[in-house]
């Protein structure tokens, strides 16, 4: 068996794969990777950095791809040819691609992408109704000019970082450079439009949180049945769950990419509980590891 010369790529067909689907496999991988690119575009410019987070995330879409519709054994062969044609086919994907995040948008402009490692890429802000909202009272309530503290741009920034979890009258305020006064009356204005909801809890219980209606997930209703399920367990291990669960905004993940809002001791219990309450479905598990996303009635239509 003969080796590309021109690409330097295996030309065999090893574990029975035939030809015709060894180059099917090469097209979806380079398909697969320049998406992962195009969605990690915002993400840092170091390159060996950004390297590693391709890479890693190439894996993660293999899986979330294909589990369930490849044989084990085909998708195992797929996962060794990565490790082979990875080094091959990035610097040429990767050529064409965005070498710099856009600028921080506002209304119909994508959000930064996620700061949590691991995190889904999947957006958990309906866009478009969001950008309506910008469009029909944001213009009237906010300020226009990018010189001030508190505008249109600023607010989707801090909305999409949030990615539509509880955040707190410090965080706002701390976002924007303006007083605790000043934060708390806009705070009542958004309320008041309906963009934000309220926790309903006083003084420092307070939290401040995207309206549903603007988030992929129902989480108006997501969020009782967490504390249900988890009833036993810490009030603020369900919040963070909850919130957690959010902000992947119905896309896959791995158990572990959860390590900053869960210990390891609770993730396997925890998760477990939310599969049998009908919270999460797995979809694809390889050895201890477990690939999972939320049930889709979580989501909205």
């Amino acid at each position: 068996m003969d080796g590309s010369k021109r690409t330097g790529v295996w030309a065999g067909v090893p574990n029975g794969v035939g030809a015709e689907d060894e180059n099917l496999d090469r097209a979806l991988v380079a398909g697969l990777m320049l998406e992962v690119i195009l969605e990690t575009a915002g993400s840092p410019v170091d390159p060996q950095t950004r390297r590693r987070l391709v890479r890693t995330r190439l894996k993660d879409s293999l899986v979330a791809n294909l589990a369930g519709r490849v044989t084990l054994k085909r998708f195992r062969h797929l996962l060794r040819q990565l490790d082979q044609w990875f080094p091959l086919y990035y610097p040429l994907v990767s050529a064409g691609s965005p070498k710099h995040p856009a600028p921080v948008g506002g209304p119909g402009q994508a959000p930064p992408s996620p700061a949590a490692p691991g995190l889904s890429p999947r957006r958990p802000l309906r866009e478009d109704l969001l950008a309506a909202w910008f469009k029909e009272k944001g213009r009237e309530l906010l300020p226009h000019r990018p010189h001030r503290k508190l505008h249109q741009n600023k607010l989707w920034d801090f909305l999409a970082r949030t990615r539509g979890g509880w955040f707190r009258l410090k965080d706002f305020t701390r976002h924007f450079e303006v007083d605790r006064k000043t934060g708390w009356e806009y705070l009542q204005k958004l309320l008041a439009t309906g963009l934000l909801r309220h926790n309903q809890r006083h003084s420092a219980a307070v939290r401040y949180a995207l309206d549903t209606r603007f988030l992929v997930i129902r989480a108006d209703g997501l969020e009782p049945k967490v504390r249900e399920a988890l009833a036993d367990l810490p009030s603020s291990l369900a919040e963070r769950v909850s919130g957690w669960l959010i902000a992947t905004g119905g896309g896959s993940f791995w158990e572990e990419d959860s390590q900053t809002h869960l210990a390891p001791s609770w993730r396997r219990p925890v998760f477990t509980r939310l599969m049998a309450a009908d919270i999460l479905e797995e979809v694809y598990q390889l050895r201890d590891k477990r690939l999972l996303k939320l049930a889709p009635r979580w989501l909205q239509e």
